[in-house]
Formats: C-alpha cells, structure tokens, sequence
C-alpha cells in the first residue's frame, strides 16, 4: 500500500548513482543509496575539518533498526531519507548513554535512534533539511516527515486502492505509471504559475499530487488510512520574541546562531564550497564559513557576456579579500541556446526562476564540489528585497486611489496610453482587496487577471486576483499580521514555492548537494520574531546581519547597490533565442489541448518582439516552460 517509484525516475536516478540520491526506493525493501553512497572499497571514515563521517556500505538505505527491545527480530524500523541532519552527533551520543549503541556515524540512524528514544516526538529534536519515510513494522505505522521550512520536498499522492505513493520528485510518482498517478494536468496549478511564475501552494502541476506541508508530521496505517497529522513546528510569530532582549544582545545572540550554524553545515566527506555572489548574504555564509574552515574554502560565481548583468569581478575582489579559493564559470546568450533542452528537462514543476541555479550548480560540480551553501534566505529574512519598502508604500498608494476615483481613473487612462509593467500594475491597485497580501502578490504577479483571461479562463477555486488557489491565499492573509510580516510573506510565498523548489531540483541535477545555513531553523527563529526596525538600517538594507557578521564582511558589500541574479530573459527571447522560441509558441494544437487561445499566445508573442513594454521575457518564458513540461511529461487535461 506505502510505495515508493523506483530508481527509473529522470533526474533522481542520475543524481542517486552521482551519490546525491534523493529518496525513491520502493520500500519493500530492495537496496539503495545511503547518507553518502561509497563504494565498499572506500575506506570506513573520511577526514575534513576534524570532522568524521561514516561513508561504510552499512550507511546504505533502505536502513533498518530493531523496533524495540522487546519487539521480535522481524518487527524492525525502516527509514528512506533525503537530506542532512546537521545534529546527528548530539543525537547519537544522547542515544549511546542510554545504552543504544549505533552502528554507523551517519545521521540516517540518528534519526532511527531518536525515534526509539523520544517515540512520535523525535521529529523536534531534528536539525536539519529533510524528508523521510518512517516504517514501525512493530506498529504497523508509517511517518512521513518534511522539515519545518520545506527545503526538501516530499510528494505524496493516494492511489485508487486507497493506498500512499511518496517521493521527492513529481515526475518520480509519474514513473509509477499512469493506472496510479494519471497524467492530468492541475488547472489551478496553471492559474497561480500564470500569475506568480511557480505553482504555489501543496496542489503540484499534476492532479492528485500534493506536497506534504513543510512542519509537517503524517501517520498513517499499514493499509494507508490516516491517523493523524499534526504540526511539530510553530511560527515563530510576534508571540516568541523575548520581551528582556534589546537590539545588542540579539546581535550577539544572532552572531553565535550563525557561527554553530554555518560549522554544522560545513560537515561532509566530500568538497565544499559557498555560492558566492557580490551580496551581503552569500558574502556572510563565504566569511563565516571561511573563518571556521581548517583549510582554503571554495568560493564559485557565474558571470555574464553582459556587462550590466556581470557581478564576477566584484564577486572575484570579495573572494581574495576572503582568501578562498575562487572559480569565475561565465555564460554567453549562446550557452542558454545549447543548454535550454537541458535545463527544461531537468525542471520537474514550472517555474522561470531555476535557470540560474542550474548554470551556478553545475559551475560547483565544475569546480569540483559536491555539496555548496547558498545564501539563500538572508533577503526574505533580513528586508532584502525591494517589497519590504514598495508594499507598505503600495499600501498606502491603494488607499490614496481607493479614495480619490478621478485620480485611479487617470492612471487606469495613463496605463492604456503608455503601458508599462509599472503603471499597468499601478492601475491595478485599486481593484484590489485592502489588505498587505493582495499588495504583495500584486507586486510578484506575472501575467495580470486580465492577461490571464486573455489566454484561458478562471478555473474553479482559484482567486480571481491573484490566480492562487484559496488555501494558498487564506494561509497568506492568516500570516500577514506577523511580527515581521513582509518577511513572513516572502517566506511563505515566494521562497517556499518557487526558490526553495528550484534550489533542490537545479542542484540535484547535476548531483550537487546544496545547503541553506541562513534558513536553518533556529536562525529563523532568532529572526523573524525580532523587530522591523531592528533589522533595516536607514541607509542600509540589512543592517542587522552586517552588524552579527561583523568585521569579517568586506567593506566593498556594504557599498553596492542590490543587483539580483537573474538571466537577461527579454534582451536573449529578442535575440538570439527568439527562432526556438517562436518554433515552439506558434503551433496551435498544443494550446487548443490546454484550454488556451493560440491566437492569444500568437498576438503575445509578435507584441513582444515589436517592442511592448507591456510584455517581458518571462511571460515569453513561462509559456516556453508550460508548454515544455505538458509535453514531455504527457499531460493532458
């Protein structure tokens, strides 16, 4: 009844056989990968930093453990798991003083030992990123388990006889065959990756395929039913700030989360390196991470043929003023050109966001690392993002026009006669409900309502604003009167469904293991409760991390304006992509299979290139990717 699809999945197994295998073993039980899959010739522990890893062949999963003491020889645990534990040494000494021995140093039997210790309430003593399946054959129960931020991904869909399929890929449950997971496609799905750019929300782009919530703990049965589901991690929201600490004594406190954080991230049996940009985020992981490190770390950029896109020369200054060991990888229009089949078949939901995590990823494995940190995180936690001052600004501008009609009339007029993505989303305030979400996702939205509208009507259940489905929205609005609620937004909006998905598909790709030391929980928690005002410098954005990293942040950070890492999408789909893009937008019959108006998509496309301000690359992209999945997956309405 609680399968897994087997190795055959596009990407997982590519990754598995590199040694990043995501869990996607069939659970009845046939071997799989371990922790970090070694070959048995591969000497038992592995040195790096001082710190020990066991890459012996019994680190293998499927893992087994005894249920119990009094449980008989055949009633055992098992466990699949994907991600890292980064406490599993505590665990596993706290487990040996109470007289259960383990058999390997890997944090895959930490997690068996802290289950037979602390029963149903293990999962909160776990640090870490990951995604499990739990086995109590003694009990006849299984837990499936995310953690608490979603860094990785766990799928689940229920097949007609009633029973579970999990997996960490979508595209991993589709390999089950279709008399399991049909291949229909998520109408909702398309609404919110129209307007957002990502499916948002647990309801993936294929029906019946849902994504565990990330905090989330679910028993079930032998037979699948469900026995309970619970969360095992609050927000950490306005109630959980410390009413004694001023803003020193969260800058120390916050520096040494950071500094144990960044140590536990940097254990592993294999090369690691930071991601590192020209910012404050990656700059703090690469300092701190260099600071704690027993030899050189690896630093790695991406550039551009663009100069107005290219940040490697800054990235490169920051890199020698941080002794690392530096790797500059660039990319031209014409890589994206050889590469676009690559990086659409890696995608496993829609998204026009991964492109860059792809090319950076397999710049790491170039460079020869296996596992990176990212600096993911630091803007959505520390106001890095310009939404941080444009909506509370929006805000006020929505009630300004709500007030005065002639003046929202007026800029509706100004939009039709100089259209601007800018105007166009200014004259759109207005329709808008009054509240900070419906600001928010105004100001992260792709294609508007009335662009929507255009290509394919509203499905059922979808807000008619917005395009999200309406849980997806009401756990927005239930979370924008948080302590720091911009910083709730992003972290519950646009970095759970889009970054944090495209961070774990890109990388694993190229069977790079990519980890997030700024999204550690107990970061978030020293975070998000603390004060606005506490966090933004007035002339600085994130003034509270500079202030914990301290000295060890290169002036030269501190005196750039933000540049995001995106790809120059409209300058490329005008240019030198615009001949595959037109081969693949301009047929018909794969819109009119979708419900869309090929007249809609054929009218967007020759706006585009004429010029349309109106238009971006990524509204050219988003239908590039929709209509590259639907067909390479098979999908169907």
């Amino acid at each position: 009844r609680l399968l897994m699809p087997g190795p055959g999945a596009p990407g997982e197994a590519q990754a598995r056989r590199q040694g990043v295998g995501q869990a996607a073993a069939i659970l009845e039980m046939h071997p799989g990968s371990g922790d970090h899959t070694g070959e048995p010739d591969v000497p038992a522990f592995s040195h790096q930093n001082d710190r020990r890893v066991d890459l012996s062949p019994q680190g293998r999963q499927p893992m087994s453990h005894a249920a119990c003491p009094e449980a008989p020889p055949t009633a055992k645990l098992w466990i699949t798991f994907n991600g890292e534990i980064y406490n599993y040494r505590s665990l596993v000494a706290e487990a040996a003083s109470q007289g259960l021995a383990p058999r390997t140093a890997t944090d895959t039997e930490a997690i068996l030992l802290a289950y037979r210790l602390w029963g149903e309430n293990f999962v909160e003593r776990l640090r870490g990123m990951f995604a499990f399946a739990l086995v109590d054959l003694h009990r006849r129960q299984v837990f499936l388990v995310r953690d608490r931020l979603g860094i990785k991904p766990l799928y689940l869909a229920r097949t007609p006889q009633g029973g579970w399929l999990f997996a960490s890929e979508v595209r991993a449950l589709l390999a089950a065959g279709a008399e399991l997971v049909p291949r229909r496609l998520s109408l909702p799905a398309v609404e919110s990756f129209l307007a957002q750019g990502a499916v948002w929300g647990e309801q993936a782009h294929v029906e019946g395929v849902r994504l565990l919530e990330p905090g989330l703990l679910l028993v079930c049965d032998w037979e699948g039913k469900e026995l309970d589901r619970r969360r095992y991690w609050p927000w950490p929201g306005k109630a959980s700030l410390d009413p004694a600490l001023d803003r020193p004594a969260a800058v120390i406190r916050l520096r040494q989360v950071l500094q144990e954080t960044v140590q536990q991230h940097l254990v592993a049996d294999v090369p690691v390196g930071v991601f590192l940009s020209s910012g404050v985020d990656s700059t703090a992981v690469a300092a701190l991470a260099a600071e704690g490190a027993a030899g050189r770390i690896r630093t790695v950029n991406v550039g551009f043929d663009q100069p107005q896109w290219d940040e490697s020369a800054e990235a490169e200054a920051i890199a020698r003023q941080l002794q690392t060991e530096h790797c500059t990888i660039r990319v031209a229009a014409g890589d994206i050109g050889r590469d676009l089949d690559a990086v659409l078949a890696a995608m496993d939901q829609p998204t026009v966001d991964g492109f860059n995590t792809w090319y950076v990823s397999r710049a790491a494995r170039q460079a020869g690392l296996k596992v990176a940190l990212s600096g993911l995180g630091g803007d959505e936690l520390f106001g890095g993002y310009a939404s941080f001052r444009d909506v509370p600004r929006g805000v006020r501008w929505q009630r300004w026009l709500k007030r005065w009609r002639v003046a929202a009339r007026g800029v509706r007029r100004w939009s039709q006669w100089q259209p601007s993505r800018r105007l166009l989303k200014l004259a759109e305030l207005p329709q808008r409900p009054a509240n900070l979400a419906a600001v928010y996702l105004l100001r992260r939205e792709l294609y508007l309502p009335w662009q929507r509208r255009a290509l394919w009507p509203l499905p059922p259940d979808c807000d008619p604003y917005s395009g999200l489905p309406q849980p997806v929205l009401a756990d927005l609005l239930h979370h924008q009167a948080d302590g720091d609620s911009i910083s709730s937004l992003e972290l519950r909006g646009y970095l759970r469904h889009m970054l944090l998905r495209d961070a774990d598909v890109f990388s694993l790709v190229h069977a790079l293991e990519l980890r997030v030391p700024l999204l550690d929980h107990p970061v978030v928690e020293a975070v998000l409760p603390l004060p606005t005002q506490w966090k933004h410098g007035r002339w600085l954005p994130k003034q509270l991390l500079v202030d914990a990293v301290g000295a060890r942040l290169p002036s030269q950070v501190l005196r750039r304006s933000k540049r995001g890492f995106t790809f120059p999408w409209t300058e490329w789909l005008r240019g030198p992509l615009a001949p595959q893009a037109q081969a693949r937008l301009l047929p018909s019959a794969l819109w009119h299979r979708l419900g869309f108006d090929p007249r809609a998509v054929r009218q967007l496309w020759h706006r585009f290139q004429q010029g349309d301000p109106s238009i971006g690359g990524l509204h050219i992209l988003a239908l590039l990717v929709l209509a590259d999945i639907v067909q390479r997956q098979e999908l169907t309405l």
